[in-house]
């Protein structure tokens, strides 16, 4: 999800999301439903969910749209996020890389901003039909309406595939940001439901 809350007093927070997906002939879905809290302060910072579409194209490439809609209660702020992404795939070796590329718009944020983000994630599977995999990358993010990069996140993790249906992620998070901001530290989870499973 592409908001930040407030981080100038946070220092560790939890990310949990639960991922729901499903396929229809080529195009893959994805429903995200996501919540971050804060040790330190006020719950929860963050509640957010939406809809987006991956269609497969042409040299490995990935075309994702979609809509947002975040939910910071902290704030006061509910804010509307259409997307647009292309993601470029490839492998050195056992390492399945991929380098995406998103704009997007936040209606209802301060000041309407509209973003760009390139995130690059290594993944590696490991064990009997890649049931686990361990898998590391970094987001950086350049504000468009106002002309200047204003955050990075890197983060690394593993997972492992529970059954045809679930699998789970865990991963440490480092976002940093400008404007005098401390570093954000979080460790996130993602579950990730297969609706009707690919055969």
């Amino acid at each position: 999800m592409p908001l930040a809350t407030n981080g100038s007093a946070q220092d560790f927070q939890q990310w949990s999301e639960v991922d729901l997906t499903a396929s229809w002939g080529k195009v893959d879905f994805l429903v995200p439903l996501l919540a971050r809290t804060d040790t330190g302060l006020p719950n929860p910072q963050l509640a957010a969910t939406g809809i987006t579409a991956d269609v497969p194209l042409l040299w490995s490439l990935t075309l994702t749209t979609g809509y947002l809609y975040a939910d910071l209660p902290q704030r006061s702020d509910q804010v509307h996020i259409p997307l647009v992404a292309l993601t470029k795939s490839f492998r050195f070796g056992p390492v399945k890389i991929a380098d995406r590329n998103r704009f997007e718009k936040l209606f209802g944020y301060p000041g309407k901003p509209s973003r760009y983000r390139n995130r690059i994630m290594a993944d590696l599977p490991l064990g009997a039909n890649d049931r686990w995999h361990i898998f590391a990358g970094d987001e950086i993010f350049f504000n468009l309406s106002a002309g200047n990069w204003n955050q990075n996140r890197f983060q690394a993790g593993g997972g492992a595939k529970l059954n045809r249906r679930l699998s789970l992620d865990i991963y440490y998070l480092q976002r940093n940001a400008t404007g005098g901001a401390h570093s954000t530290h979080v460790l996130g989870t993602t579950l990730k439901v297969a609706l009707k499973p690919r055969r």
